[in-house]
């Protein structure tokens, strides 16, 4: 049966919340990067790099999805279609398809990144050198995630085709959808993409929770520093899990969905935007969560909009020397 016509399903409804949230995140994301940039303490300096990389990386792949290229999602099908600026520019739609996937590819290797070398500057100190064998472990680890999801391009079959098989097996779709100069069909036989998106996801996810486990043993089980130094390492690495999880946490509803409808082979292009909507929030989210954990940034927050601060009752921590986290 299918699902009755719904605003929510309309083009001008999925692109035009796409561009609100754009022009909110881009001014937000500029005052983040500004505020990591200026506003670290030099207690934090050994974190200052990767923390403005993960949250460029992120800011990039939420203006690309949001506005460049704004995809739209057919499921259960593995095909969609585009709404963004590149469509006004005629590149071809494989191709955009196929980076708007690497770019969260991307970010998903950022992230584990993030927190290796959180876990290497606790080990080996914070000029501690990089060796080759490093060096190659995130360059092969960026390499996969721009071609994980290579195979099934290779294996893209005939639009023409897919276009009329997708029509069959997705009978609720509107016909102009799959009638759409920009729309693309990866695949009617989901288990390729699915299996490039199972390889990406058992590779990533385990390191991560590997290495939050490590660092976590490291904090609560060294006794080489002071307790000073190793209060603040806690409380700042308790704030970078917050920073990374709750906006995951958030996301992993409409990622739920979209693996249900895929399994179940179920069609609702209204719950399909919202599901991306959500996902979209992800960026915003995860700033907001950053000026909001991090003591620094958060009392820079509160002076750049001129909040006045109640004082602070708890003792906070303190550094002696030249002890950074």
């Amino acid at each position: 049966m299918c699902s009755p016509p719904s605003f929510l399903a309309t083009d001008e409804f999925y692109s035009g919340v796409l561009h609100i949230l754009t022009a909110i995140e881009v001014p937000l994301h500029i005052f983040g990067a500004y505020v990591i940039v200026t506003r670290t303490p030099s207690k934090m300096s050994g974190v200052k790099a990767s923390l403005l990389l993960l949250h460029l990386v992120g800011a990039f792949v939420d203006v690309y999805l949001s506005f460049v290229t704004t995809p739209v999602l057919t499921l259960p099908g593995c095909s969609g279609y585009f709404l963004g600026v590149t469509l006004w520019l005629g590149l071809p739609s494989d191709v955009m398809s196929y980076w708007d996937i690497s770019l969260v590819g991307v970010l998903s290797v950022t992230i584990l990144m993030f927190f290796e070398d959180r876990y290497f500057r606790l080990t080996k100190g914070p000029t501690g050198s990089r060796s080759w064998k490093r060096v190659f472990y995130i360059t092969l680890h960026y390499f996969i995630s721009v071609t994980f999801i290579a195979p099934a391009y290779y294996k893209k079959m005939d639009q023409q085709l897919g276009r009329l098989l997708t029509k069959q097996t997705i009978p609720c779709m509107p016909g102009e959808v799959p009638a759409r100069p920009d729309f693309i069909v990866l695949s009617i036989d989901k288990t390729l993409p699915s299996l490039c998106f199972a390889f990406m996801f058992a590779l990533i996810f385990p390191q991560i929770l590997f290495f939050v486990i490590r660092i976590s043993w490291f904090l609560y089980h060294t006794v080489s520093q002071s307790q000073a130094t190793n209060r603040l390492q806690k409380q700042f690495f308790v704030a970078l899990c917050i920073q990374v999880f709750i906006p995951l946490v958030f996301i992993s509803i409409p990622v739920a969905y979209i693996i249900l409808a895929v399994y179940l082979d179920y069609y609702n292009q209204a719950a399909n935007n919202s599901a991306l909507i959500a996902i979209a929030f992800h960026g915003i989210l995860s700033t907001l969560t950053m000026l909001i954990v991090h003591t620094p940034y958060r009392h820079a927050t509160l002076e750049f909009f001129n909040i006045e601060q109640k004082p602070n009752t708890v003792r906070s921590s303190h550094v002696g020397g030249d002890g950074k986290i």
